[in-house]
């Protein structure tokens, strides 16, 4: 599986895009500003698109997106998501207000077409089995596990401190974790109302992760990147933790099952 990460950062800024991972050239994981790192040819290659939840962050670049390829599709778009997150795209995006209603246009073939998904719920698309995993945030959000035969990872979307999660990844084993972690440990309660973790809370969550595989830091707020993996690396030293970056490709693939996981990452900016 080739994961390109078009955007990861917690906020905007120059370089800065926020969470896009484009899986194989046709399946996006969220929509942010990161789309806008693809190219026409690349776009029209989107299949799918699955979405953790309804933040401005990780859709801003869906509509637009539609927009930009809406006269040169040849297929539709399938977006799947939670159900209150398809009503949230229905009733605030597309609805001929802030944005076109692509579910209805063309006529003749819809580009866009909208499925709701549970945690828990199983979804096959395009070779991949993809899991709903319970994720704790303060909007309706799902994280995402995605299994092929060359591989797996975890992604925990937009997450807090979550008990429910830890069971299903050391059931499930992925060779790849990306997790959020996107404040310092001196605004404790910030990230626990706005459902993020600090690096204090990701030692308490890894502690319930039985599983050893590599694990990437995403949704890193701008200006304390540094500080924030210093501080993760400096409480977890058994772990392999790094930080995710913009432009890097992962190469997640394993030829056995005993195989430990091979990442190459290629930074593009």
């Amino acid at each position: 599986m080739k994961l390109e990460i078009l955007g990861c950062s917690g906020g905007i800024g120059k370089s800065l895009k926020t969470t896009t991972f484009l899986l194989d050239e046709t399946l996006l994981i969220d929509a942010g500003t990161g789309v806008e790192q693809l190219t026409m040819t690349q776009m029209l290659k989107v299949r799918t698109v699955i979405i953790t939840h309804a933040h401005i962050d990780h859709i801003a670049g869906l509509p637009l997106m539609l927009a930009t390829i809406y006269d040169q599709h040849q297929h539709p778009i399938d977006i799947y998501a939670l159900p209150e997150v398809v009503t949230a795209l229905q009733q605030h995006i597309f609805n001929w207000t802030i944005w076109p209603d692509y579910t209805v246009l063309p006529e003749h073939q819809p580009i866009l077409r909208m499925h709701t998904i549970n945690v828990g719920d199983q979804l096959k698309c395009q070779g991949y089995d993809i899991t709903a995993l319970p994720a704790s945030h303060p909007t309706p959000t799902v994280g995402y596990l995605v299994r092929h035969d060359s591989g797996s990872f975890a992604f925990s979307g937009d997450n807090g401190c979550n008990d429910k999660l830890w069971p299903v990844l050391n059931h499930e084993k992925p060779d790849l974790l990306i997790i959020d972690v996107s404040f310092t440990d001196d605004v404790q309660e910030l990230a626990r109302l706005s459902g993020h973790l600090t690096p204090s809370q990701l030692a308490q969550e890894l502690a319930m992760f039985n599983h050893y595989c590599p694990i990437r830091i995403t949704h890193l707020k701008p200006g304390f990147e540094d500080c924030i993996m210093q501080r993760c690396q400096q409480l977890i030293p058994e772990r392999d933790i790094s930080a995710l970056q913009h432009g890097e490709t992962l190469i997640i693939n394993h030829t056995h099952p005993s195989s430990s996981l091979t990442l190459t990452g290629s930074i593009t900016l």
